[in-house]
């Protein structure tokens, strides 16, 4: 008998695909906005009969070509979303233009769909190295939407281990816990050194894997991580955040030195896990640059 939890249904409802530049952390990747029809991922191999004369049938098969495509059609027809589609880089769209007429060289990109999972987990598919085929097609219409169809040619990425060079897909089982956080480089209370850019860590401890497009810095409606000065009244410390996915530890960099003073780190509950577990309750810790 077949189990029903098993059955793959549909998207998440945030943060279904990611786009981020070529090795880019999932944080660091562009939401692409709603879609339309979802997303298909194709494969496709060559292989070749071997044959010998003893035997009427093949003897065996060879695989000499692998393929794999990713398609879907974004359904806000941003000029961003044109440029993507069109297999040109961001630079392209400027002031309200997109520019193309002819292309230098192809653009890479790293992409990362989250959908659910079997068992009421969730799954993620990460392709290391994708290329915008360029095809694709606008059509404006009375009484309907005007979608960005963008098709991804899935390459080898010789970087990667031999056995992984095209992606990975990462399940995670069921999963009810909250993530927590604390504060490791340094410890609560503890200081950096003023005048300097030390690098300020945050480790979470979750089962499975985090959802890293909730990692956000800044002071935006839907920025989850903040690191704000002591003085009154408090400000945003210029600077970006960076996620390792094995060791689950976040790192913040300032954009300038710590200037002596308090500082305060602020995690909001809008961080989850892959899971959609929210933080149960906001994550605040003080430290110092001296």
């Amino acid at each position: 008998m077949g189990n029903t939890a098993n059955i793959v249904v549909g998207m998440q409802n945030e943060g279904t695909l990611k786009i981020a530049a070529y090795g880019a952390a999932e944080s660091l990747g562009v939401d692409a906005g709603y879609i339309k029809g979802g997303v298909a991922v194709s494969h496709d191999e060559t292989r070749y009969a071997v044959k010998v004369d003893q035997a009427i049938g093949a003897v065996d098969m060879v695989p000499t070509d692998e393929k794999m495509t990713i398609k879907l059609s974004l359904a806000e027809a941003t000029l961003s979303n044109m440029a993507l589609a069109f297999g040109y880089p961001d630079s392209a769209n400027s002031g309200g233009t997109f520019s193309f007429g002819s292309k230098e060289a192809s653009q890479y990109r790293t992409i990362y769909i989250n959908v659910k999972g079997p068992g009421g987990g969730a799954r993620k598919y990460t392709f290391w190295k994708c290329s915008p085929t360029g095809k694709t097609s606008q059509a404006y219409k009375l009484d309907n939407e005007t979608v960005v169809d963008v098709e991804f040619d899935v390459l080898c990425d010789t970087t990667k281990t031999e056995a992984t060079r095209f992606g990975c897909v990462a399940d995670s089982g069921s999963d009810t816990t909250p993530p927590t956080v604390a504060m490791t480089t340094p410890a609560p209370g503890g200081s950096v050194a003023a005048g300097t850019k030390a690098p300020i860590t945050l480790t979470f401890t979750e089962a499975g894997m985090m959802n890293e497009g909730s990692l956000r810095y800044g002071l935006t409606s839907d920025a989850t991580i903040m690191t704000l000065s002591g003085s009154a009244p408090a400000a945003l410390v210029a600077g970006a955040i960076t996620y390792c996915a094995q060791t689950k530890t976040l790192t913040f960099v300032p954009t300038s030195n710590f200037t002596a003073g308090s500082y305060q780190m602020v995690v909001t509950t809008g961080v989850k896990d892959a899971a959609g577990n929210r933080l149960s309750a906001p994550y605040f810790a003080n430290f110092t640059a001296a």
